[in-house]
């Protein structure tokens, strides 16, 4: 059921949002008429655009509410045994539906079993220079110099790990005072950063036909991924959206991280802001949002108001009531509750994909460490290439060059290698020189037998 505007009386909250949206996008929309340069006018033209149309599809959702916010959603869990690489490729990332896969977590570092023991990351890394952010930088949308420091992997890793014995409630007073509360290795790029490490990690093979790998000439991100994240207890990302609209996974290898994804197609009720000027708005902090919105629901309850659990009065149909409704749109951040929403606690040993566009934002529940990648495949290439472009228009001849490198390859679906078999965990992860230059794309169900691992030696 939806009502018209005109037959419901909206919280003032509704009407300053709309008024801050459209503010902002009149400001993009000046700033984009202003600019002189041919090529970073188009690339602020298309940041005016998305800056309107999130202003206008907010606008439309106040015209014509639906009854009550959508449930919230659960994301699929999937052993690896059960999910070919076909059907990962036809039903997950082609559909953008985010999946947990499980059943690899043995064979996602040369230790195998004992991956979570970390001898892996202390043979092949202690010694090498890291930037760690600190007092949980992550939480906001920018980072400052003055957020990080460069130290040896070994002692980041020696600071954070004892700090799940015990792991405090953030609430707790000791919280925060110990030497390596909040610290946090965000997206460290393994083979520009920590090239020793690649021996020691596998790639899911769902992602290993990375058109990324593919190109013929090397670009900004062919060496971007996997990335290396390792952080101290109750340590939060922003929220955000990852660069030019690619695909991402994540494999667990210790601890759980508490993720938070939302539709690509709802990022207007997720108060964006674009007074940066760029292509992916920045948020509030998603904690913040989260408990201002639980806090007036509590304080409505407490003054004998509704709950925050939509109900209706008047509800009689729209073609016959001429009363009033009550507003679907309560308290701050009035569209939150509207945005489609899955949240999931990954754990050691699974694999998130996380769809193109999707917003989303991490809380680590303990000690974590995990490695990652974002890549480009049929899915989202359109989108990527285009705010690759639109990044050369800005950044210049070095993103320029990397649209072209992948721009000039035509991918056609029909010469992709679509492994409808069910392998065993072991024939589902690769050696990262297999997965550099996109080699084991390509392999079928009979080319690959799996990493045969010995063992890593060192410890904690």
């Amino acid at each position: 059921m939806r009502f018209r505007m005109a037959e419901m009386d909206h919280p003032p909250e509704v009407h300053a949002e709309l008024a801050r949206l459209s503010s902002v996008a009149i400001a993009r929309e000046e700033a984009a008429a202003a600019e002189m340069s041919a090529p970073y006018k188009k690339y602020l033209t298309e940041v005016a655009n998305r800056a309107r149309a999130a202003h206008e599809k907010a606008a439309a959702l106040v015209a014509s509410p639906p009854a009550v916010p959508p449930p919230p959603l659960s994301v699929s869990r999937v052993h690896c045994t059960e999910l070919s690489l076909a059907r990962f490729r036809k039903e997950f990332c082609s559909r953008s539906e985010p999946v947990v896969i499980t059943g690899l977590g043995p064979h996602l570092t040369e230790d195998g079993e004992r991956g979570a023991d970390l001898r892996w990351l202390f043979k092949h890394g202690a010694t090498k220079k890291v930037a760690v952010t600190h007092d949980n930088a992550h939480v906001s949308s920018t980072l400052a110099m003055a957020d990080t420091e460069v130290l040896n992997l070994e002692t980041h890793l020696r600071r954070v790990l004892p700090l799940d014995k015990p792991n405090l409630d953030p609430a707790d007073t000791g919280f925060g005072t110990r030497d390596g509360d909040g610290t946090y290795l965000y997206d460290c790029a393994i083979p520009l950063k920590l090239p020793s490490l690649l021996s020691s990690i596998r790639i899911p093979r769902y992602f290993a036909h990375d058109f990324l790998q593919r190109t013929r000439h090397t670009h900004a991100f062919t060496a971007s991924w996997p990335s290396l994240f390792v952080a101290a207890p109750h340590t939060k990302s922003s929220l955000h959206v990852d660069q030019w609209r690619g695909n991402f996974w994540m494999a667990m290898v210790r601890g759980t991280k508490r993720w938070s994804l939302f539709h690509a197609d709802d990022v207007h009720l997720l108060s964006p802001d674009y007074t940066r000027g760029t292509l992916d708005p920045s948020f509030p902090r998603m904690h913040e949002m989260d408990a201002i919105r639980k806090e007036a629901a509590e304080k409505r309850n407490t003054d004998g108001k509704d709950d925050g659990n939509i109900t209706w009065t008047d509800m009689a149909p729209e073609s016959t009531s001429q009363k009033k409704t009550t507003s679907p749109f309560t308290g701050p951040h009035p569209f939150l509750p509207f945005a489609r929403r899955w949240d999931v606690n990954l754990q050691a040993g699974e694999v998130l994909f996380v769809p193109s566009g999707f917003p989303h934002v991490v809380h680590n529940l303990d000690v974590t460490v995990s490695f990652a990648g974002n890549y480009v495949d049929e899915s989202n290439l359109d989108a990527a290439l285009r705010d690759m472009e639109l990044l050369g228009n800005k950044y210049g001849e070095s993103m320029e060059k990397s649209w072209k490198a992948i721009d000039e390859l035509y991918f056609d679906l029909e010469d992709e290698v679509f492994v409808d078999d069910v392998l065993e965990p072991k024939q589902l992860v690769v050696k990262y020189e297999d997965y550099f230059g996109g080699k084991a794309g390509f392999w079928g169900a009979q080319d690959w037998g799996g990493v045969e691992e010995t063992g890593g030696e060192g410890g904690v």
